[in-house]
């Protein structure tokens, strides 16, 4: 009998349709291959799922996957993913004119719920099917049920968490999706620990069209490890020198000057950055020391040029100057802490838990708003009120909608009305039967608006299935819809990063800021957090490109193994030992490339058989044209350029599609029958890169500043 190491070796598939249940072995190649999270995922979603099925249809499958290394004392490894085809992403048309049905998606999320799959006893579960009625599963120990939901739909996320402990126990762990998966919103994201999110590709929409309204959770499953008392002296070690730089007196008075300090910044242009062990200081006492997690770029990042504005056209200091800024300060939003938690093994302990007053709840407590929401309902929509900005967190946290979604939708609807496109007739609801007008600066009808989205009244219908699916509807409006490939972007401007451009462009989950980038996360701190590869980077554009595809092979391995992407920041990791520790597995630094080339090839294949590898992004973030003042002045962006660079690195051809000598080369031979039915980016943009003499970007930064996630 062999033994495996580190994981239960069982993932559980139910068939919703049919209520059945079945609990399948996996081998330890397997393991090796594609790990956990979406590796995982990708591997048995890819073979299981049917080409071109619709993604709200029953054939789709939904994946709920801890991380491999998720539940165990390493350190950082909390994480858990959600999978399965998006009915965000992928949007258009492809090369032969047929509708391009949707993408790979996947979302991820901390808190409790990952381990609480292994405890149940799996590596993975994934749902197919729909449910004739509302329904939830249930395990509880050895006991796998579907049981009536009838009682919850309609329940926002914290009630149905309060409701399901109720009746199985404050010890379950529950995920959940609210008013906008129940509706299959677009942007719908699936929900646990009463507020975090696994928010993008849309997939509490996926949730929803199954009828599937959570997943309660609650074992007693433990797995044994190669070597525990190796893996437990390596976490005392990581976790005490985390610790140490906590203390930290002098940086952890330095993190709230970076707000007084901004304009000086801003006008000076002054790098915000440094080696592994001073970068590792300040983000974990910034997250952890000082408590005020990634809100403590809020003021900076708003007047640096990260944090987008007024709808990608506007500038910090004139639009949303430096004293509205300091309304969403780091230290501001400190003063209403009631407690910091972290994720599951996390040291740092980045979360928070506030007292609102103003919240219109009986219970005031709400999770701190992350950096991306703060952005999302501050200086993208030139929102100044704090007490909108917390009740508009809760709300979405509450009903389960993308923040960061719905944020884009919030600033694409003032500059529709601002262009007089929207009229107050487009806003008649229940609430406002007479109508409203929303508009830059105003904050008394942004939680109208967003209920109208997450209840699909009126204009609101169209709203809740994101940008490019509104803009469809008023073509007259797609300058304003701020998306690529479909979803909206994140708080971070590419024009300050055009390598995050890249991965906005050519992930397989485009538009996320959390894909393995190269400056965002190879730049400030992966060669200190990895020993064994060392990353490069380049100015030249092409070269930028190629060299950011070992970032994107080593970033697979950091995700389908359960880090949290912040651990990048901390300085050096026990990675490789960490891994043998856990599962007897000897990893060279070829084979950490080799093996996240793999999982990512997977998902671009995923893509390339949907049609879904698109390059369609909104030309006003690449600055087209380019702003006129601020941090972002004269600056435009040809992703293209960068895209090739990293195809050529990935050993894809120049349209996306994996390369057959690729495949071969990754052990994925089986899928070289289905390249005659892939296809990928559009023609007119390769050409018009290969035909180009011109391979450089028109300007780019020379330092990454440092930002929130």
């Amino acid at each position: 009998m062999i033994i495996m190491y580190g994981v239960t070796g069982k993932i559980l598939n139910i068939n919703l349709t049919d209520q059945s249940v079945k609990v399948e072995s996996l081998s330890e190649e397997l393991y090796r291959k594609y790990l956990g999270g979406y590796g995982l995922g990708a591997y048995y979603i890819y073979n299981h799922i049917k080409p071109g099925c619709d993604p709200l249809g029953p054939d789709n499958i939904l994946g709920f996957i801890p991380g491999l290394l998720t539940g165990s004392v390493a350190p950082m490894t909390g994480r858990f993913i959600v999978c399965g085809k998006s009915p965000l992403t992928g949007k258009g048309k492809r090369t032969n004119g047929e509708e391009c049905t949707g993408g790979w998606g996947n979302a991820n999320s901390g808190g409790t719920f990952g381990p609480a799959i292994r405890k149940a006893g799996f590596d993975g579960i994934f749902i197919t099917g729909v449910a004739a009625n509302p329904t939830y599963l249930l395990i509880e120990k050895d006991s796998i049920t579907l049981e009536s939901a009838a009682s919850l739909w309609g329940k926002d996320c914290v009630e149905t968490e309060e409701i399901l402990k109720e009746r199985h126990g404050k010890s379950v762990k529950v995920s959940s999706i609210g008013r906008a998966g129940e509706n299959k919103s677009l942007i719908a994201g699936i929900v646990n620990d009463k507020g975090r999110i696994a928010a993008r590709s849309g997939l509490g929409a996926v949730m929803g069209s199954k009828n599937l309204k959570a997943l309660c959770l609650k074992g007693n499953t433990k797995v044994d490890f190669a070597a525990k008392p190796h893996m437990l002296e390596l976490s005392k070690a990581y976790n005490k020198k985390i610790k140490s730089q906590l203390k930290s007196k002098m940086i952890r008075g330095m993190i709230p000057m970076f707000d007084v300090m901004t304009p000086l910044i801003r006008v000076l242009k002054m790098p915000i950055g440094g080696d592994g062990p001073l970068m590792s200081r300040i983000v974990s006492n910034g997250f952890g020391g000082a408590a005020m997690g990634t809100t403590m770029v809020n003021v900076l990042s708003s007047q640096n040029g990260d944090s987008p504005v007024k709808n990608y056209k506007g500038v910090g200091y004139k639009d949303f100057p430096w004293k509205s800024a300091m309304n969403f300060r780091g230290k501001t939003l400190k003063s209403k802490m009631k407690r910091q938690y972290g994720c599951f093994s996390c040291p740092v302990r980045c979360g928070a838990i506030l007292e609102h007053d103003e919240l219109p709840y009986d219970d005031k407590e709400t999770h701190r708003p992350e950096y991306e929401t703060c952005a999302a309902f501050g200086s993208l929509i030139l929102n100044y009120d704090l007490d909108v900005l917390m009740q508009a967190n809760e709300y979405l946290n509450r009903t389960g909608m993308d923040t960061i979604s719905a944020g884009n939708i919030v600033a694409y609807v003032h500059e529709c009305v601002e262009n007089q496109i929207f009229t107050k007739d487009d806003f008649k609801c229940n609430a406002y039967p007479d109508g409203f007008l929303p508009s830059w600066g105003e904050s008394q009808f942004i939680l109208p608006l967003l209920k109208m989205i997450v209840n699909r009244e009126g204009l609101g219908d169209k709203l809740a299935d994101g940008l490019y699916m509104i803009k469809q509807h008023f073509p007259q409006t797609a300058a304003y819809a701020i998306t690529s490939n479909g979803q909206e972007l994140p708080m971070h401007d590419l024009r300050l990063d055009p390598g995050l451009g890249l991965t906005y462009l050519t992930d397989p989950t485009p538009g996320r800021h959390t894909a393995g980038t190269i400056d965002f996360e190879g730049g400030m701190g992966l060669n200190y957090f990895l020993k064994e590869v060392e990353f490069k980077n380049s100015k030249d554009p092409y070269q930028k490109g190629f060299h950011s595809a070992d970032v994107v092979k080593v970033h697979q391995l950091i995700e389908t193994l359960g880090f949290c992407i912040f651990g990048n920041n901390f300085g050096r990791y026990p990675f490789v030992e960490m891994i043998e520790a856990a599962f007897g597995w000897k990893f060279t630094a070829e084979e950490i490339l080799t093996t996240g080339q793999r999982i990512q090839t997977l998902r671009q294949m995923f893509n390339a058989r949907e049609g879904a590898i698109r390059h369609e992004l909104n030309q006003r973030t690449l600055g087209n044209p380019p702003l006129e003042k601020g941090p972002l002045k004269k600056i435009s962006v040809d992703l293209e350029i960068m895209a090739q660079g990293y195809y050529e690195g990935m050993g894809f051809e120049t349209n996306g599609v994996p390369k057959k000598s690729t495949l071969e080369k990754l052990g994925l031979e089986a899928l070289v029958s289905d390249l005659e039915h892939c296809t990928g980016a559009p023609e007119a943009l390769v050409n018009q890169y290969l035909s180009s003499g011109d391979k450089s970007v028109k300007s780019s930064p020379d330092v990454t500043p440092l930002r929130g996630g």
